[in-house]
C-alpha cells in the first residue's frame, strides 16, 4: 500500500517587524555631512532627524577599556544638556561624578579636553576632534596607556647604557670605555706594574715600609728576655 506524503502544516515564522529604533541603529552616524532630506532614503531621514536633535558641543564617553587605549564617545541628549551632565559633571558615564549633583554639593574639579577621536563607521576610517569634560581621576584613565608607553620608552633608553661585553657579560658603557683604552695601550698596564715593584724594592732597601705581622694575642717580654707573667685580679 502506497503511503501518501502530506506537506507540513506549520507556517514559516515571519521576521519581527523592524522598529524605528532598529532603523536608527543601522543608519546612525557620529558625524553627518550637510545633506538634503529630499535625496535621502526614509531610513536616513529618521537617523538625520535624531542627529539634528543632538547637542554636539560636548560628548560623553565610556572609559571601561581605558587600559587598551580604547574608549567610546557619543553626543549628549537633550535631557543631559538640561541637567548639565557631561558639562558640569564628569563626562565619563561610569564615573560616580557623572551623576547630577545637588545645588549645595561640592563641585568636583573638572578639566575640558579636546580628544582626537579615530573610529570606523560604515566600513570607513574617520577622524574628529571632540570635547569632553573629565574629573582628575578620569583624566588619568584617559592618558593611562600613553603614560605607560612613555615610561616603557624611558626604561628602554636607560637599558641602552648597558651593553654586552666580549664574553657576553653585561657591562656599563663607562667600564667598556676603560676596557677599550687598555686595549689601545697594552704596554701601559705592564709599565704600572713595574713602577709599583720598583717602589716596593726602594722601601725595603731603606728599611721603610716593611712591617712584621704578629698575632693579636702575643706575649709581652721583660727586659731580660724572659716572659712576663700576666697579673690577674682576685
Amino acid at each position: 500500500m502506497a503511503q501518501e506524503k502530506f506537506g507540513s502544516t506549520s507556517k514559516a515564522v515571519s521576521a519581527p517587524p523592524r522598529t524605528e529604533f532598529d532603523v536608527l541603529k543601522a543608519s546612525h552616524r557620529f558625524l553627518r555631512e550637510d545633506e538634503q532630506e529630499g535625496t535621502l532614503a526614509w531610513e536616513e531621514q529618521v537617523a538625520k532627524k535624531y542627529y539634528d536633535n543632538l547637542y554636539r558641543e560636548y560628548a560623553v564617553c565610556d572609559l571601561k577599556h581605558y587600559k587598551t587605549g580604547n574608549f567610546a564617545l557619543r553626543w549628549r541628549t537633550e535631557n543631559e544638556v538640561i541637567s548639565g551632565a557631561g558639562e558640569t559633571t564628569c563626562g565619563n558615564t561610569r564615573c560616580p561624578l557623572h551623576a547630577e549633583h545637588g545645588e549645595n554639593a561640592i563641585r568636583p574639579s573638572l578639566t575640558t579636553l579636546e580628544l582626537p577621536f579615530s573610529y570606523v563607521e560604515a566600513g570607513e576610517n574617520k577622524f574628529a576632534l571632540v570635547k569632553v569634560v573629565l574629573c582628575e581621576k578620569c583624566v588619568k584613565k584617559l592618558t593611562w596607556k600613553r603614560n605607560k608607553e612613555k615610561e616603557k620608552a624611558v626604561r628602554a633608553e636607560a637599558n641602552k647604557e648597558h651593553e654586552a661585553g666580549p664574553d657576553g657579560e653585561v657591562v656599563r658603557v663607562d667600564e667598556r670605555r676603560e676596557e677599550g683604552e687598555r686595549h689601545r695601550d697594552p704596554g701601559r698596564r705592564h709599565r704600572r706594574k713595574r713602577e709599583r715593584e720598583d717602589q716596593g724594592d726602594a722601601k725595603d732597601n731603606h728599611g721603610i715600609g716593611v712591617t712584621e705581622h704578629t698575632s693579636k694575642k702575643r706575649r709581652k717580654l721583660s727586659l731580660d728576655g724572659e716572659p712576663r707573667a700576666k697579673s690577674r685580679s682576685t
